[in-house]
């Protein structure tokens, strides 16, 4: 899935060159609007001369190559159900059979007061979604409900996938998602909500590197802090050959970074494969988690700075919530 001002034409080159893949285009309406009743999705021609429909948006993106088309839904902020109830009315009249509905959430959406009517909307909703997850730093961190009710929602909804979602990708997707996308850099793993600024603690221009053990994104100037006086994790996936992980510490480094990150969670893709149902799925990631967390106190340990590494928030939840809140469960996993 591309995003940006260039996106049609990388998928337009994808599909030149034969790519076999499924291909899809983010159109990014929750950047500029937040979705209302009366106009839930965000729809431009470019040059404001002729109005836009949505089957024009729609039939954009298939023609520049897409698989499917992603509706350009606006930022839907919590509480206000009508304008996702409007979007999934006007997708379902279109009467077509390539279109997923975009509905990036608030955050809030997930929290006690709000989750169980967005459970609700969504098991109504027959067509494909895509949910993308809008919040500062990371989202799902924000409520401890976060991670339950994400698996809550793509094991009791039909046709539910997640997009923009960090690692919660792999959570979501051993717990039902029919698709899942993480982001390569940061701005790409989840949604600021419309009206915000995107936010950063301090200005580092340094990418933030993907650490398999901890199974954690860090700022590489934040790792070339914690190892300097200590051997620090290399990796020797096809992009790094052997390349220190304390060593992306520009923007120059940022590509590397991301190709770093790719291969790494491509590998634990063949891995959640080689899985043949949910519930084996969701045994393997909850094993991955519980070792990552312990790993955080053997390598304090190992570079003598107590604290200098702690698990988030999602990560904690991955590892302690049961695996599978149904332990019957035994529908195949998906086959790719």
């Amino acid at each position: 899935m591309l995003s940006g001002a260039e996106a049609a034409t990388g998928v337009k080159v994808l599909s030149r060159r034969g790519h076999a893949g499924s291909r899809l285009i983010d159109p990014e309406g929750y950047r500029l609007a937040a979705a209302t009743t009366d106009a839930p999705f965000v729809l431009q021609d470019g040059d404001g001369l002729f109005d836009m429909t949505l089957d024009m948006a729609l039939d954009g993106q298939r023609d520049a190559g897409a698989t499917a088309a992603i509706t350009p839904t606006g930022f839907l902020p919590a509480g206000n159900a009508d304008p996702l109830k409007k979007a999934a009315d006007l997708v379902a009249d279109l009467d077509r059979d390539d279109v997923i509905l975009a509905m990036p959430l608030d955050i809030a959406w997930f929290n006690k007061e709000h989750f169980p009517q967005l459970l609700a909307i969504s098991r109504q909703l027959v067509v494909p979604k895509l949910v993308f997850l809008g919040g500062q730093f990371d989202p799902m961190g924000r409520y401890k409900s976060g991670v339950a009710n994400l698996r809550r929602l793509v094991s009791e909804a039909p046709y539910i996938g997640v997009a923009r979602t960090d690692l919660n990708a792999f959570d979501a997707m051993t717990h039902g998602a029919f698709v899942a996308s993480i982001g390569t850099g940061g701005s790409r793993r989840h949604v600021v909500p419309f009206g915000q600024m995107p936010i950063s603690s301090k200005k580092d221009y340094s990418p933030s590197v993907l650490v398999p053990g901890l199974m954690s994104f860090y700022k590489g100037s934040v790792l070339a802090e914690r190892f300097a006086n200590a051997e620090p994790p290399k990796c020797f996936c096809p992009s790094c050959n052997g390349r220190a992980l304390d060593t992306f510490l520009s923007r120059d480094h940022s590509a590397a970074a991301h190709a770093h990150g790719v291969h790494t969670w491509n590998s634990w893709i063949s891995e959640m494969h080689q899985q043949r149902t949910l519930a084996e799925r969701a045994d393997w990631w909850q094993q991955r988690s519980v070792e990552a967390v312990a790993y955080c106190d053997v390598l304090n340990v190992r570079i003598e700075q107590e604290g200098a590494f702690e698990a988030p928030g999602p990560l904690k939840a991955w590892a302690g919530l049961p695996s599978w809140p149904v332990t019957s469960w035994t529908r195949q996993a998906p086959t790719h």
